[in-house]
């Protein structure tokens, strides 16, 4: 065999262990959810990969609940509005159509990649903003 046809073969199987890579993550994702059906969420729930709750409209968007943009206004339930939504809804019961395509997405985003990002942040509250040194 001359040296092209071995990095051929070698790039070949490379290719090959990704396909199974990914077809035994799509596999082993295909059972996990992120959310169940009859739950309860409060507004502005975070699922990574999907996006923000909306309880009011009961489905999930790229944004959080009346977040502000100086150049577009409020969010919320989807449309950009000139005026922030005043409905205080704090929780509700998305519908299992919902839910099943929410878990959907967050499968295809990866939730192997969610664990790796929330590996990384750090939880020590206010960090070392408030902490005291020695003699302070």
């Amino acid at each position: 065999m001359d040296f092209f046809s071995i990095a051929i073969l070698i790039v070949g199987l490379v290719v090959i262990a990704n396909i199974i890579n990914e077809s035994l993550s799509r596999r082993k994702f295909a059972s996990m959810k992120v959310l169940e059906v009859d739950l309860e969420c409060p507004n502005n729930h975070h699922v990574l990969g999907v996006g923000y709750y909306h309880a009011a409209a009961q489905k999930w968007f790229p944004y959080p609940w009346n977040e502000y943009r100086e150049d577009r206004g409020y969010y919320w339930n989807g449309t950009w509005n000139p005026e922030p939504d005043q409905r205080m809804v704090a929780k509700s019961t998305p519908p299992a159509v919902e839910v099943a395509r929410v878990n959907e997405e967050w499968r295809k985003a990866g939730p192997a990649q969610a664990t790796s990002f929330w590996a990384t942040v750090e939880r020590e509250g206010f960090g070392t903003a408030i902490r005291r040194s020695e003699g302070s």
